[in-house]
């Protein structure tokens, strides 16, 4: 959730039309990642099962993240505002990215049950293509 409140509050404060729509599309990634989690931990308290992802992606009715969830990210949003220019937007957003790969790379690392595993690989390699994508934004400033 807090690359998601991130994004939509940096895609606010960037000039670049190409990279608003960037920073807009990594929010929408970011709450997908954020339904796959709770549809997981709905799945495992009600049957105590890991779900397929791919099932997970193709449910309807997956819970919004709401908008008092940002209250939760006040110190993030305000490093937004202060952020000098886009490039140091990027930078918070690239070590969020990382941040979040790692947190998925260990989960894998730590998973007992095969989907278990092949969930937090998805979102691994997920992470690691934003990863990925924002150094290259990066790169091109």
């Amino acid at each position: 959730i807090k690359s998601y409140v991130f994004y939509l509050e940096a895609a606010k404060t960037v000039s670049r039309d190409s990279s608003r729509q960037t920073l807009r599309k990594l929010a929408a990634d970011e709450k997908d990642h954020y339904r796959i989690l709770e549809r997981q931990h709905h799945g495992l308290v009600k049957s105590e099962q890991w779900v397929s992802y791919n099932d997970i992606l193709k449910q309807e009715g997956l819970p919004e993240i709401k908008e008092d969830m940002a209250d939760q990210h006040q110190a993030l949003i305000a490093s937004v505002r202060a952020a000098k220019d886009e490039r140091a937007i990027l930078e918070i957003a690239l070590q969020l990215e990382k941040e979040a790969n790692t947190l998925f790379a260990g989960a894998s690392g730590r998973a007992i049950d095969s989907e278990e595993k092949r969930m937090f690989d998805y979102l691994a390699r997920f992470e690691e293509g934003h990863v990925r994508l924002i150094q290259g934004m990066i790169d091109s400033l």
